[in-house]
């Protein structure tokens, strides 16, 4: 690719870029013990991610210091997107000083007084006049130059300005907007494929947050230097989700002579770089020292739960299930000194342990694990609990509310008496032993599925050819049976209702509609009313319920 401004901002034709992987600039971070290195090359971006406070901004500023002033443009997160109507025209070098250092007549030394007003950390940056300015003066230089080589060879093609790029680019990833380039300013159109509206134009002081972002992005990438530096804090603010990976991969390709430093807490837009390199910040103190590490990539756990995890100050608690559920809210109150994600279904909660443990850049991370009894044999526990992963004491977490301690202090909880308490079990055990019969065929099917398929999971990891592949299969077929396995389990079940055992029912039985049935027992609606109350008492530190729900779980260790 080439671009049509030059270093010293005079335009001399066209740059040759410089090859992908040429090193820009090495940078040595402090860290608590040395130094961490980094080399930023062309054609390759590094993520800078962590949470709130980790000392990201701070590092952003770091890198900007170390890398040569006229090789290097920090976007910060708290910037003015004010764009203006009314555009002074200046020249392209006093607009590019601006843009480069705060000050039309700047140099290098000039950045930290005149762009960040000498506090780099936190300032606002507002520079978008700079930008217009810079934008407009360059596609004037052009545009001059043009005219003036027609005059001696009339057939030349007009050339491409920053400014058009910028247009095609924004109107590719806005594809029912159009801008319509004047002298010194910007109209936006609708597109006529779009809208039957061709009046309701508007100028680009009201184009919206994420249309203004867009637009400023663009020309702060397609200005700057060939083979600079472009550290931009907070890359996603203001830009929807579906466009933001879209953006960031059109100006990556469009300036694959620079090197990009993102820096972010939106664990979405690190996912959406899937080429760049990962780094998690996770403290900073004022020596200045950051505590940095890379994000492992040979996990096999998902990139966000990695980056989510990785710099955690507390245990990892991996569960089955999802965000925002019923489990989530019982686990993340019981456990509260525990980090708890939820990852899957059992296979990917033991597999999550697993790596956080033999992983060499994460075994420093305590992780365990809780999954559902879904009738596991002692064997199977024993195995499971070795592995760091713990077994409920139910087949369905949310049965944990069914057994007999827990239901007697939410029916207290409720305000029934001792009694009403004791007479609202005896019911409850009524009706989930009624519901377990009738659902005793089917239960024991479901049960003998989930054995088979655990059983034929295990096949593909094992075998490394077809033909091995082929003979365990064949083997574990032969040693499987599937209406053994039904008929044992059916037994099992069987014994527990006819003895009215609701905690063994409760080991058994897979049922999640069994909620239901304990909210109709406390006179609620449905689940979902019995779950709401649950959340809000589960809120209060002292809550007996929860006290309750802590006695009947596994302790973990």
């Amino acid at each position: 690719m080439n671009v049509l401004v030059s270093t010293d901002w005079e335009l001399a034709g066209s740059f040759d870029m410089p090859s992908g992987n040429e090193v820009i600039a090495k940078v040595d971070i402090p860290n608590p013990t040395g130094k961490f290195p980094l080399e930023l090359k062309a054609g390759n971006s590094i993520v800078l991610a962590g949470a709130n406070g980790a000392g990201k901004t701070r590092l952003g500023v770091f890198l900007e210091a170390a890398c040569p002033a006229d090789k290097v443009r920090r976007i910060a997160a708290h910037r003015s997107l004010v764009l203006s109507d009314k555009i002074s025209a200046i020249s392209l070098d006093r607009a590019m000083k601006g843009l480069q250092f705060g000050y039309i007549d700047g140099e290098a030394g000039h950045r930290t007084g005149h762009r960040w007003q000498n506090k780099p950390a936190v300032a606002l940056l507002n520079d978008f006049e700079f930008l217009l300015q810079a934008l407009f003066a360059e596609t004037s230089r052009v545009a001059i130059q043009h005219l003036e080589s027609r005059r001696t060879s009339p057939n030349e093609p007009p050339p491409e300005t920053v400014l058009w790029r910028l247009k095609t680019i924004w109107e590719r990833l806005l594809p029912h907007r159009k801008l319509r380039l004047q002298e010194l300013g910007i109209l936006v159109v609708p597109d006529a494929a779009s809208t039957s509206d061709s009046t309701s134009e508007y100028p680009g002081s009201e184009m919206s947050d994420g249309e203004r972002v867009i637009f400023y992005m663009l020309g702060q990438c397609l200005l700057i230097a060939p083979g600079s530096i472009i550290i931009v804090d907070e890359p996603e603010l203001h830009i929807h989700k579906a466009i933001l990976g879209r953006l960031w991969d059109a100006i990556e390709a469009e300036r694959n002579d620079c090197s990009f430093v993102y820096i972010t807490h939106d664990l979405d837009f690190l996912v959406s770089r899937p080429t760049a390199t990962k780094l998690l910040v996770t403290a900073y103190s004022a020596e200045p020292r950051w505590q940095i590490e890379s994000l492992p990539n040979d996990t096999g756990l998902p990139e966000r739960v990695l980056s989510e995890l990785v710099g955690s100050r507390q245990p990892i608690l991996f569960v089955e299930g999802r965000r925002g559920s019923l489990d989530t809210t019982i686990y993340q109150s019981v456990f509260p000194h525990y980090t708890v994600e939820p990852i899957g279904p059992c296979e990917a909660v033991l597999h999550a342990v697993t790596s956080f443990r033999t992983n060499p850049s994460l075994h420093r991370v305590s992780a365990q694990g809780i999954v559902d009894a879904d009738g596991r044999s002692e064997d199977q526990i024993a195995y499971l609990k070795g592995r760091g992963v713990f077994i409920l004491p139910v087949a369905e977490v949310e049965n944990l509310l069914l057994l007999p301690s827990v239901f007697k202090e939410l029916a207290l909880a409720l305000h029934f008496s001792d009694l009403e308490a004791g007479d609202l079990l005896a019911k409850l055990t009524i009706a989930v032993m009624e519901e377990a019969t009738k659902d005793l065929e089917k239960a024991s099917v479901r049960f003998a599925v989930r054995k088979l398929d655990a059983e034929l999971k295990k096949l593909a990891p094992a075998a490394k050819t077809i033909a091995e592949l082929s003979q365990k299969f064949q083997a574990s077929v032969q040693s499987l049976d599937p209406a053994a396995l039904a008929n044992d389990y059916k037994a099992r079940l069987s014994t527990a209702i006819q003895s009215k055992e609701l905690e063994k029912v409760l080991l058994l039985y897979d049922n999640k509609g069994l909620l239901s049935i304990a909210a109709q027992v406390l006179g609620y609606k449905s689940r979902e009313e019995l779950a709401d109350l649950l959340s809000r008492l589960l809120a209060r530190n002292d809550a007996p319920i929860k006290a309750a729900i802590n006695a009947v779980l596994p302790t973990i260790a």
